[in-house]
């Protein structure tokens, strides 16, 4: 996995990481809106680090919530590239995320919550194995693990909820955040690999309840002797019945991804509770 100068980011990268950083601010204060950064800052010929803080700092954007924002970014160096999946299938399925995500400070050391990653993930129910890794992982860096068990006839724990929700691999990053109570956020990534299944389960979905819909259509015609309109009343069937088909694979779809992120959530609280020294799974 070749590594990028951390210190350095692209037009791109830098817009994305003050419109993060902004969304976390936001979120954290229960606002709407979020503040913005100047334009006389998105234009700024350089993209050094220094430079992308100093400007979310003018714009009005906590420097905790750009470190936050900072961390996501380098996570998101490593991940595959899903968010190129079929753009006809993200329209079918009404934009779903390409990347779920969990995060938490957990009141403990980076390397009490690094030891406790080491003795939560590669047990039941979560499985986890280490394949890579990118700079520091008690500061910043990122931890790669595959999700081991999707390919069991019946998969079991973390890996039934992952498979469900389109998850192959999980990267991990530690961020240390200062004060009087030692404490690190554990930010979780999972890219969602299931788009371009998810569109066509949903066609055949279609398909069916649209057959459905031809057969209530006829059905109907013939009961009220309306046998001019029949060709009418069929097609209607099928607009009715098809539309409703994808209606309902679409709130499967966003189930599957709430489940997926909820199973994010309950591996980083498994390790959060094994970090501050209560057992537990």
């Amino acid at each position: 996995m070749a590594e990028r100068d951390p210190e350095v980011l692209s037009q791109e990268e830098a817009a994305r990481l003050w419109e993060r950083a902004a969304q976390l601010q936001a979120e954290a204060a229960g606002r709407i809106e979020a503040p913005e950064v100047t334009d006389a800052a998105m234009a700024s010929p350089g993209y050094a680090l220094a430079h992308v803080r100093s400007a979310a700092l003018e714009a009005g954007i906590a420097s905790e919530f750009v470190e936050a924002a900072l961390a996501d970014l380098r996570v998101k160096r490593t991940l595959p590239t899903v968010e190129n999946s079929n753009s006809l299938a993200r329209r079918f399925l009404k934009n779903p995320p390409d990347t779920l995500t969990a995060r938490r400070v957990i009141e403990a050391t980076p390397q009490e919550v690094l030891s406790a990653m080491e003795a939560v993930f590669p047990i039941e129910p979560f499985r986890l194995t280490a394949t890579d890794r990118q700079g520091d992982p008690l500061d910043r860096g990122v931890l790669v693990f595959d999700i081991q068990g999707l390919n069991a006839l019946i998969p079991q724990g973390f890996a039934l909820e992952a498979k469900e929700s389109g998850l192959r691999q999980v990267f991990v990053s530690l961020r240390p955040i200062e004060g009087s109570t030692p404490s690190c956020e554990m930010t979780v990534h999972s890219p969602v690999t299931s788009h371009n299944l998810g569109m066509a389960l949903g066609v055949i979905a279609a398909m069916l309840t649209g057959g459905a819909g031809f057969g209530v259509g006829v059905g109907l015609g013939v009961a009220i002797g309306i046998a001019p309109l029949l060709p009418v009343v069929a097609i209607g069937g099928v607009l009715v019945g098809g539309g409703l088909g994808v209606k309902g694979y679409r709130a499967v779809y966003r189930w599957s991804m709430r489940r997926g992120r909820k199973a994010l959530e309950g591996l980083v609280g498994a390790v959060a509770v094994r970090a501050q020294g209560v057992w537990g799974s």
